[in-house]
């Protein structure tokens, strides 16, 4: 892992900004979109979590799966994606809507 990138990462979550990705992954020969991402607010860490079916995406309020969890510091927060195998290096600003 990139120490340089991940130390950007960190620099920015600190400053209040929020960072993620999304991508899609095959899952038994289902295609579902993930979206992942980190903010700081009120001294919290925030590790956002979101994913749903490809095909059910026009009803994403009936299939979307939306999880998020609080840490107390940054590092939890980043051992928390990465024990999902989630990329943290692939964290990068988020255009659009901010999930979280």
């Amino acid at each position: 892992m990139s120490n340089v990138l991940v130390e950007k990462i960190i620099a920015a979550i600190e400053q209040g900004k929020v960072r993620g990705f999304d991508e899609i992954k095959e899952i038994d020969g289902e295609r579902f979109f993930f979206q992942y991402a980190l903010k700081k607010k009120n001294g919290l860490y925030n590790a956002y979590i979101f994913h749903i079916m490809e095909k059910k995406i026009e009803i994403i309020e009936d299939y979307g799966v939306e999880d998020i969890k609080q840490f107390t510091n940054i590092s939890d927060a980043l051992n928390y994606f990465k024990s999902l195998d989630i990329n943290v290096q692939k964290f990068s600003g988020i255009k659009g809507v901010l999930p979280i």
